[in-house]
């Protein structure tokens, strides 16, 4: 089995990252007020994004 070898710094930051996206997710308001961080595709766009800066760091640890 292979390695690797990771910062701790990297993997708060991944971890952290995830966090945020989960409590975006859990804090979706279904009403239509006028708080877009809590609407259903804020949530989606701002977990999207955690999860390709994720996939992006863990594969770049994974080829260096």
């Amino acid at each position: 089995m292979e390695t690797v070898t990771i910062g701790v710094d990297t993997l708060k930051r991944v971890i952290h990252n995830l966090e945020n996206a989960v409590q975006v997710c859990h804090q979706v308001d279904n009403s239509q007020g006028d708080d877009y961080d809590k609407t259903y595709p804020y949530a989606t766009g701002y977990s999207r994004s955690a999860m390709t800066s994720a996939i992006i760091d863990l594969n770049n640890l994974i080829t260096k």
